[in-house]
This record gives structure tokens, C-alpha cells and sequence, in this order.
């Protein structure tokens, strides 16, 4: 039986608004055979909408950070939530989307999927101050997640370290209060609502915000050597920001929560926002894992991992150097310094969608953004002032 994700539904194709300026680059039939053929990936792409391409997490779903956990504990959990085991309880409501998607997960899927997710790699978190306490309150937990809560695999006790703090401090409360973990809960998580049970919300508050002060600092950025005159690397933001402001970006990177589409930027034709998986809707009912031929034939573009950003990632409406500043913070673009910015702009696969998907391309070629990246970044990426146009 085929996972029931794998099921795509014409009738969400539609005609392109307008043919492709220019033939696609030769390399767009290798840059989509690198990804199509990795059926791990096809599998996670109905994740991708709530736990992100990198499995950081996307807190305004509340869906947790999934990558780096350990391939064991994933398969645990998968099982879990397929068993009914967890997510089940009528007031669990946040866990009833992840309930439903893991109830057509077949074997096959979930092995896939438990060694894909170990493997994925989000940015680090920053340290949290530390808190009156806060040792105290998770003395307890080291049993299980370690010290430096990092997990323990036999123990199926996952890393906690840069989990988001809400997202620790509600499932601390469901155990506590009975919707995670109960009589009919997997056997981990009843130990976990036995330990949580004399929890108040105080002690949990101190406890999630001592794991987070527990955080090693960042690295520094990946920043290349400035070799290059600031003013060649403000000549080439401008023609970074023309790309990103082109439909062919923009409508996947809006200032609201709704995706937009076509060359003007209206309404997506089906009203989708990224709060439509948590009602069962995901991207991939209708965008295809991978393109059929070229990528130029008239059906909603295709990619494994295709979803909206992080709502702070947004392109709509922001000026030349709001988008700049946006585009330089690590808290937002995903840790990343201007050297892996750049690397993130050659290799991110749904990203080079933009040229091959039936529509208008952006103003410049793909190879020409990355060039343009990368001179920015040897100019020390800087940013354009605010004017009064702006």
C-alpha cells in the first residue's frame, strides 16, 4: 500500500499565467534527479510543513524540533502515534494532526523516516540566562536526559537541549495533567506522566528555562574574508533583492500567513495557509515530490519539501534594507553566516524551483544569485540605508 501522502490530486493542477522567459539552464534535469531519488525525503514532505526542512521546529504550529533526535526515539514515537498511544486524548488537541498523518504511516515509511530525521540539522539555539532553581528543579530529569541534556537512547529520554521552551513546558503540563501519557500510553510516557505529576506551573517554568541555560554559545558566522569594496557588495544585495521580491519568491515568503500566487501576487486560488496541516491539508496533496520532465509542464510547481518558511522569514513589503537585516540574522535565516547563506542559495533544491515551474523565472539566473551571494558576502554583506522613498 502506498503512504496515503504519496496520493497527489490533479484536480489542484491549474495552467501556468504566463510561459517561462527563457529555456531552463541545462543542469535543472540533474538539480531535480538529486532529490526526486531520495524517497526519505518524499516521505517527510508532509512533515516539512510543521516540523520545517531542517527539522527545527515551527513554534507557531506548535510543532516541536525534530532533527538530531535519535533515530530510535523517532521510530518510538512515530510507532506511538500510529498505536494511538500518544496524541489520542480528546483534549491533546495540538498532538491530533501528528496522530492523524502517523495512522498511514506504514513500516516502511517510519523507517525511513526515523534515520532521515536524525540526519537533519538545525541551527543551534542560543543560550538562556540562567535561573534561581533551576539545577534544582531538573535534578530529576539528568536520570534520564543527562546533565547536559542531551538524551539518552537506551533510556528512548530524547535531547532536550535546543528544544523550543514552550513547546517542553506544555508537554510537561499534559503530563502532568493527564492528556499525554495516561493509562493507555506508551510505556516511556507513563513513566514521564508519573515523574510530572507533582509538577506545578512554577517548577516547570524554572526547569524548561534551566534547560535552555544549559546551551553551549553559537559558533561565530561563517563569514568569508572581505576582499571586495563595499560598494560592489551593495550593487549585488540589489540585484538579490530584486529576486527575492519577484513573484516567483515573494509568494511563497508573505507578509501574513497566507501563500500567494501568479505573476500578481493574489490569494492562493484555495485558500491554504500555513495553519492548513493542523486540519489535514498539506502542500504535497498537490505539489508533486519532483517534476515531471523539464519542470515546465502546467502543474503546480513540484518539490519534496514544498511549505512556507518560518513566518519571520518574510520578503513581502519589506524595504531594500529591512530585508537586508533580515536576511544577516542569524536568529532568523537559520543560523547562518553570508558564507552559508550563499551555499544555502546554491544547493537548497526548492529554492531552484523559482526557475523551473512552468511560470515567469526571476530576473536573473540561478547561477547568477549564488555569484551575486557570493560577492556580497566578500564585500561583508552590507546593508543599504533607509531612505525617505523607502
Amino acid at each position: 500500500m502506498k503512504p496515503v501522502f504519496l496520493v497527489l490530486l490533479a484536480a489542484c493542477g491549474g495552467a501556468p499565467e504566463a510561459p517561462p522567459a527563457a529555456p531552463p539552464p541545462a543542469e535543472a534535469p540533474a538539480a531535480f534527479e538529486a532529490y526526486a531519488s531520495n524517497p526519505a525525503e518524499i516521505q517527510y514532505s508532509p512533515c516539512v510543513q510543521c516540523h520545517g526542512a531542517h527539522g527545527e521546529g515551527r513554534p507557531e504550529l506548535l510543532a516541536p524540533r525534530i532533527g538530531q533526535l535519535d533515530a530510535s526515539y523517532v521510530r518510538s514515537q512515530l510507532l506511538a502515534f500510529r498505536a494511538q498511544q500518544r496524541g489520542s486524548h480528546p483534549d491533546h488537541v495540538a498532538a491530533h494532526p501528528m496522530s492523524a498523518v502517523a495512522r498511514g504511516l506504514p513500516d516502511a515509511a517510519i523507517e525511513l523516516l526515523a534515520p532521515f530525521v536524525q540526519d537533519l540539522h538545525p541551527a543551534p539555539q542560543p543560550p538562556g540566562p540562567r535561573v534561581a532553581g533551576g539545577a534544582g528543579a531538573y535534578a530529576p530529569c539528568a536520570a534520564c536526559h543527562g546533565r547536559d541534556a542531551l538524551g539518552n537512547p537506551e533510556l528512548q529520554a530524547p535531547a532536550l537541549l535546543h528544544q523550543d521552551p514552550a513547546y517542553l513546558e506544555r508537554q510537561l503540563k499534559a503530563y502532568r495533567d493527564g492528556t499525554r501519557g495516561g493509562r493507555d500510553g506508551a510505556p516511556m510516557d507513563q513513566v514521564m506522566a508519573a515523574q510530572a505529576a507533582r509538577l506545578g506551573d512554577a517548577r516547570i517554568a524554572t526547569l524548561v528555562r534551566h534547560i535552555a541555560s544549559l546551551r553551549p554559545p553559537l559558533p561565530p558566522p561563517d563569514d568569508p574574508e572581505v576582499t571586495r569594496p563595499a560598494q560592489e557588495g551593495l550593487d549585488a544585495f540589489a540585484d538579490i533583492y530584486a529576486v527575492a521580491t519577484h513573484p516567483r519568491c515573494l509568494n511563497c515568503h508573505p507578509d501574513g500567513d497566507a501563500p500567494l500566487q501568479g505573476d500578481d501576487s493574489h490569494p492562493h486560488i484555495y485558500g491554504i495557509t500555513r495553519f492548513s496541516p493542523l486540519k489535514g491539508v498539506h502542500c504535497s496533496q498537490c505539489h508533486a515530490p519532483s517534476a515531471a520532465g523539464d519542470g515546465l509542464a502546467p502543474m503546480p510547481p513540484a518539490d519534496s519539501l514544498w511549505s512556507m518558511p518560518p513566518r519571520a522569514m518574510t520578503f513581502q513589503n519589506r524595504t531594500p534594507a529591512q530585508l537586508c537585516a533580515q536576511l544577516t540574522d542569524p536568529a532568523v535565516n537559520g543560523g547562518r553566516g553570508l558564507a552559508g547563506l550563499a551555499h544555502h542559495i546554491e544547493a537548497d533544491h526548492l529554492l531552484i524551483t523559482s526557475w523551473h515551474s512552468g511560470r515567469q523565472p526571476p530576473p536573473i539566473s540561478h547561477a547568477e544569485l549564488v555569484e551575486r551571494f557570493e560577492v556580497w558576502g566578500e564585500a561583508g554583506g552590507p546593508c543599504p540605508q533607509e531612505t525617505s522613498a523607502d
